[in-house]
Order: C-alpha cells, then structure tokens, then sequence
C-alpha cells in the first residue's frame, strides 16, 4: 500500500494550506494586539484573553448553548421516532424516505433559512395562501424552530444508521422470552441505540451553537451567540473587527469541536455513525 500513498500528496497539501496554517496564525494572532485593521501594528499582547472573557461575550456564549441545547432536545423528539418507523418499514427500498429528507440538503443554506423565515413573517407565504398569519419571526423560538428543520437530518441519519445494525435476533430472542414490544424496546432496542444518538447530539448541537447565519437572518441581527461574535470581530469592513479577540473564540470553539470528536471516537469506535 505504500506506494499509493504518493496520491494522498494533494490532499495533505491542501489541508495544510487550507486548514494547518489559518490555524496556527489564529494561535499567533491570539497573543497579538492590533491597531483596527492594520496588521502591520500588531504586537505580542496577552490583551485578547481579557477581552475575550468579559461578561457579553460569555452571555453570548450561555446562550448559544441554550439555544442549541433545545435545538437538539426537539430532533432527538422528533428523529428517534422517524428513524425508528423508517428502519421498520416493510418496504422493499427504505433509501426512498431517507432521500427524501437528503434532498433539501442540497440547497444552499441561506436560501433554505430565508425560505423558512419568509413562512414566519406575517404577511408571508402561510398568510396569503391559507390566510393565517404569524408573527413568529425575531424570536428566539423561530432560531430554534430554523435549527430544528435545518439539522434535523444530522440527528436522524446516525439513529438509523444504528437502527438498521441491530440484529434481528436479539429482538425475536427478546419476545421469546416474554417481553412485550414495549419491554423489547427499553431494554434491547433503544440502550443499543444510544450510540447513535450521542453521535447525533454531537453533530447537531455543535453547528447549532456556533451558527451565526440561522440567528443573523431569522432574528435580524437582534440574538446574537457565539458565532455571530466571531463573524463580527473577524469582519473586513466594519469597525468592531478585533482579529485577536475573534482569533481566540475561534480556537477555544475548535477545542470543543476536537474533544467531542473525541467523544465520538469513545463511544463510536468503528465510526459506523458519523455520516
């Protein structure tokens, strides 16, 4: 296998310019002070780290995890049943259900969250067509509805994917030996498929925490969390950019990214649900 590795030459370059090194210059320029946009004044500072702390930011942090925590409560309610109903569906293709929830994953985020926004506003789409209107939109309860449908299919795939590597034994052994369909799915269906709903709480709860396009257009700028924080102190244009204070979120974010990859890798080791 050693001499195909020259075909992974590519990749590792590409990773290496698009991924090791922003890296290590978001590390550098966490221990610099900058002067606005002028990076020709940037010196060695310890100055970010006690702006970074500072009582809005870890508001906005507390709610990002608020939000997303919710977000992810309502797709483990909603994506446990529908991965459990299409694994027992007694049909020759189930990959049918499962691409049809794939397919509005092939459109561009910011279409499909201004298309949900729009169903929210009062004079929207529900409004002129079955004459019902809401006055949803703005509200915390809109990002999370937005979250839900968006992320939704990140919670399902991982469940189904367990789901469907169950052997079918354990459950006839199961009724076998008395238990009910209840009993069978406490104690043999739902603890074998934890697995993949820890790796989907991961998958979606990460995003939904650090998302700052679903809050942006859904609230009009007016909830911001964490990932808005760093859209704004990463900004080109405006005059709250502070590369140092962005810099430093973004690595302290990355860390929580690479320990629950971690957790995966605990808990899934074969990896058999990340998508």
């Amino acid at each position: 296998m050693n001499k195909y590795r020259v075909f992974a030459t590519p990749y590792l370059v590409w990773m290496l310019i698009l991924t090791v090194i922003p890296i290590f210059l978001m590390v550098a320029l966490s221990f610099m002070e900058i002067d606005g946009l002028a990076i020709g004044t940037a010196k060695f500072s310890l100055a970010a780290f006690t702006k970074t702390f500072k009582r809005e930011y870890l508001l906005a942090f507390t709610h990002s995890i608020k939000l997303a925590g919710l977000a992810t409560l309502f797709c483990i309610i909603i994506g446990y049943p529908v991965a459990y109903i299409i694994t027992n569906l007694k049909i020759a293709n189930r990959f049918t259900f499962l691409l049809i929830l794939i397919l509005p994953m092939f459109t561009n985020l910011l279409l499909r969250v201004n298309t949900i926004n729009r169903l929210l506003l009062p004079e929207g789409f529900l409004k002129n067509v079955f004459g019902i209107s809401l006055n949803f939109s703005g509200t915390e309860a809109a990002v999370v509805l937005v979250m839900v449908v968006v992320y939704l299919p990140f919670m399902i795939f991982p469940i189904y994917t367990v789901l469907e590597k169950i052997d079918p034994s354990l459950i006839e052994a199961s009724k076998d030996l008395g238990a009910n369909n209840f009993q069978t799915f406490r104690q043999v269906t739902l603890p074998l498929s934890l697995k993949g709903v820890s790796s989907g709480i991961i998958m979606v709860f990460l995003p939904c925490a650090t998302s700052f396009t679903i809050p942006y257009i859904v609230s009009k700028g007016n909830i911001k969390l964490i990932g808005n924080i760093i859209e704004e102190k990463m900004g080109l244009t405006n005059q709250l950019s502070d590369y140092p204070v962005g810099s430093l979120i973004s690595i302290l974010i990355l860390v929580i990214v690479m320990g629950a990859l971690y957790l995966i890798s605990k808990v899934d080791a074969e990896g058999e649900t990340l998508l």
